[in-house]
């Protein structure tokens, strides 16, 4: 029943094209292989050709740093305008979303375009929600851990486009405003420096998982969870301790030096900035004194 579903799913948007992009617009071309459906207009083959040549790879990676199988065949949609990126459900500050219950990814090139380097990391980040969510149901995969390990898999990147330019988490930590797990279970905060918070802090609170207990932990993490265990039942067979402790070493551990340096780091462009504005305040201060200078010279000539 399902697979008569997605076929005639996939033949009304190859013939009618995306519902709400508008009447104008080109309808969807299809690219299908075992692996991956890419639905693309014609003027994004290129894209679309991309796509059906880097995901066979990319599964592979995928299945061996999870231990899930990619056992179904995901639909890609490359978005060519923000409008019809808009029109699928697609919101302003993300360059991508999945479709969990679809098995589907729809990209915003018009924004991916911009930043070529994220096409691939961004790619690769949604085929890891969908395999996450593929194995394990959505109440007992928490928000924190689901975005945390997609990032950690894809090179650090996320499809968030953060309405900031430096990282947050330092910033959070040395006000004492990090966000605790239980309140990033379900869904991450709506205004932009909470959301960017939740993002960095999972990306983390992962990599601190992997740094002190080796990648292979996740894998034993995702295979319990998979196995119906709660995270935090599978937490605590994996690593011998509470979730709660874990999280309590993990924000001891923002203390040390390297972290400290990591936050200045995070800051860097903020205190350059600040730096270059003391220079240039000094300089003009310099130029003026020897303006006086020099005034008051030409005034003891004139005399």
């Amino acid at each position: 029943m399902k697979s008569i579903f997605v076929f005639v799913l996939t033949m009304m948007l190859s013939l009618y094209g995306v519902p709400g992009a508008g009447a104008g617009d080109e309808t969807l071309r299809v690219i299908e292989t075992p692996a991956v459906r890419v639905l693309y207009e014609t003027p994004r083959q290129g894209a679309a050709l991309r796509i059906k040549a880097v995901s066979p790879a990319m599964f592979q990676e995928l299945e061996k740093a999870t231990g899930l199988v990619f056992d179904f065949q995901p639909t890609v949609i490359p978005a060519s305008s923000r409008q019809r990126f808009r029109a699928m459900g697609g919101r302003d500050a993300f360059l991508a979303f999945a479709l969990s219950e679809r098995q589907q990814v729809v990209l915003d090139l018009s924004r991916i375009d911009a930043r070529p380097a994220l096409f691939l990391p961004v790619l690769k980040h949604e085929y890891a929600h969908l395999l996450l969510h593929r194995h394990i149901p959505s109440e007992r995969l928490p928000r924190w851990l689901d975005e945390g390990i997609a990032q950690h898999l894809s090179d650090g990147l996320s499809e968030y486009l953060p309405g900031r330019s430096q990282m947050v988490l330092g910033e959070a930590l040395a006000a004492d405003r990090v966000l605790p797990l239980g309140a990033l279970e379900t869904r991450f905060p709506d205004d932009s420096f909470g959301r960017q918070l939740a993002y960095e802090q999972s990306r983390s609170i992962v990599g601190y998982m992997a740094r002190r207990y080796g990648d292979r932990f996740l894998t034993a993490l995702i295979g319990r969870m998979k196995d119906r265990e709660t995270v935090g039942e599978a937490f605590l067979a994996v690593s011998a301790i509470p979730l709660a402790e874990f999280e309590s070493n993990w924000r001891r551990s923002q203390a040390t030096p390297l972290s400290w340096l990591a936050r200045f780091a995070g800051h860097l462009y903020g205190i350059l900035f600040f730096l270059a504005g003391v220079a240039t305040l000094f300089g003009y201060l310099r130029h003026r004194r020897r303006r006086q200078v020099y005034d008051a010279e030409d005034d003891d000539d004139a005399w």
